[in-house]
């Protein structure tokens, strides 16, 4: 995880301040969510409408709702990936579908921990750390510690919210209706007395409305909860202080390079005491002190009764409001003012007509455009980006000029001279230019000698270059670190193996070197 690169602003904050923040992310990057996730929930909405059969077509957003994991699956692969600045395409999201189906723990979060109302919060540490078993509920555990309840909350304030919107666009069709029909289907619905093309009507608008609903709360309920798992590992791992601490870094590295900022800072700090006052002590202060005498504490209600009276502290005020006198009156002016019942059913009629009209040029829209809309969802097929190779790795230089022809007998040499460290040197920093140049391994700066050695293993196997390079590594690590020198019938050898290992690279099989593996191993 490459903390250089996140886009949001990383220190502390609390719990509801951290939701605030996944809030703002989805209006920030609604450009790159709301595309994919209007076509992924509103094609699942339709295949599962036309799957079921026509009796339980009514039941569509019971199956919509229950699959918000799925969703929210997709939804977390788009913010995480926009939080360290990557953006990605629509047949990105699409391609790697399958993917976040087999390795997040989706069949379980469909069936024992659907109910869970921290699900939200516990998505990341399936999905992004990958974490299960003992180790995930470990994990789990102390992510709850100081979160957990204000992730339930959150689900909670959600699932109102989705109420909200669906009665809200219940209540704006009902206002918008010249016919009544809305209200009638409402009113009867608690009687259950409407016929049967009432009813696959309604049950047609309840699934856009419930669905509608789902597609606005559900981004911001993941990204709330994505920025408070975020806030809960920024105080466990201090990734503040980690990003604090770079930037210092960074800053004075460039001061060092500047060495007219320097010879200034010195100035500055030769003549601070002319230019700044030095501070006064609180006790030197003789404007403030402390009472000598201190009130007893069965007084002390009495003395912050008196100061509350002050007319400072008081916060008393007046409002002054227009009330109606006779509403009545204006009821009856409302009333008075209707519209023809001809002319409502004409605007029902039209609107209708549009509608439908509408509905047809996009399915044949949908039908001619098919091959162009098809090729957009295939995944883009993007050439791999060369690894830039490294030409320091330790403070030492592996470029190729930088080495002798024969780096075997250049350290012979150096190591019966007495310059134990610099043969040792020369010899690793052959090794990692081979492993680097000529077999491909994607060694890094940030690598350890024991990830180098890890990546080797997977690069070449477990044959005698590699035990050759163990060997090395080992006898590198004890000179330049412990500071021992390692025993002669130990390196010899190393400088002997040397022709093998290299030979590997122009030969195209393993050489056997001269000396055994249990002599490499000791």
């Amino acid at each position: 995880m490459n903390l250089d690169s996140i886009t949001a602003n990383i220190r502390l904050r609390s719990p509801w301040e951290a939701t605030d923040l996944g809030f703002a992310m989805v209006q920030h990057n609604a450009r790159w969510i709301f595309p994919a996730w209007t076509l992924l929930l509103f094609s699942t909405a339709l295949i599962v409408w036309l799957i079921l059969p026509a009796d339980y077509q009514e039941y569509t957003p019971w199956v919509v709702w229950w699959l918000k994991p799925w969703y929210d699956r997709v939804l977390l692969h788009i913010l995480s990936h926009q939080m360290f600045d990557q953006r990605l395409s629509t047949a990105d999201i699409f391609s790697a579908m399958p993917r976040l189906f087999l390795r997040t723990g989706l069949p379980g979060a469909l069936l024992w921990r659907r109910p869970s109302f921290s699900r939200g919060f516990n998505l990341p540490i399936w999905q992004l750390e990958q974490l299960r078993g003992k180790a995930r509920s470990e994990r789990q555990n102390l992510l709850h510690l100081q979160a957990h309840s204000h992730a339930v909350w959150l689900t909670i304030g959600c699932i109102l919210l989705e109420l909200v919107v669906i009665f809200s666009l219940y209540a704006l069709i009902v206002l918008l209706d010249p016919t009544d029909g809305s209200w009638d289907y409402l009113s009867s619905a608690f009687t259950n007395t409407f016929d049967e093309e009432t009813r696959y009507w309604g049950s047609i608008i309840y699934i856009a409305l419930s669905t509608t609903a789902t597609w606005l709360i559900e981004p911001l309920y993941i990204a709330a909860s994505f920025s408070l798992y975020l806030n809960r590992r920024t105080q466990l791992e201090a990734w503040d202080i980690e990003l604090a601490f770079r930037n210092m870094g960074e800053r004075l590295r460039a001061l060092a390079q500047a060495p007219l900022a320097i010879l200034l800072a010195v100035f500055l700090l030769a003549g601070s005491h002319a230019l700044f006052p030095s501070p006064v002590s609180a006790a030197e202060s003789k404007g403030e002190y402390l009472a000598e005498e201190r009130l007893p504490p069965e007084d002390s209600a009495d003395q912050i009764e008196a100061v509350m009276q002050l007319d400072e502290l008081s916060n008393m005020r007046t409002v002054k409001r227009w009330e109606r006198i006779k509403p009545e009156e204006e009821e009856d002016e409302r009333k008075s003012f209707t519209i023809p019942e001809a002319l409502q059913l004409l605007f029902a009629n039209i609107t209708k007509i549009l509608l439908w009209v509408s509905l047809i040029i996009l399915a044949v829209m949908l039908f001619v455009y098919r091959e162009r809309l098809l090729a957009m969802l295939k995944p883009l097929q993007r050439k791999p980006q060369p690894q830039a190779v490294p030409d320091t790795l330790f403070g030492m230089d592996i470029r190729p000029e930088s080495l002798p022809d024969d780096i075997a007998t250049a350290s012979r040499r150096l190591w019966e001279a007495g310059q134990h460290r610099e043969a040792l040197s020369l010899l690793y920093r052959g090794a990692l230019m081979h492993l680097t140049r000529h077999d491909r391994v994607p060694v890094q700066d940030s690598h350890t000698e024991g990830d180098i050695l890890h990546l080797a293993r997977e690069y070449l196997g477990s044959g005698q270059r590699i035990a050759w390079l163990t060997a090395v590594t080992l006898a590198w690590q004890e000179v330049a670190y412990a500071h021992r020198t390692p025993p002669g019938e130990r390196v010899e050898p190393l400088f002997e193996g040397w022709i093998g290992f290299a030979l590997r690279l122009r030969s195209g099989t393993d050489v056997q070197p001269t000396t055994s593996a249990g002599d490499m191993q000791a």
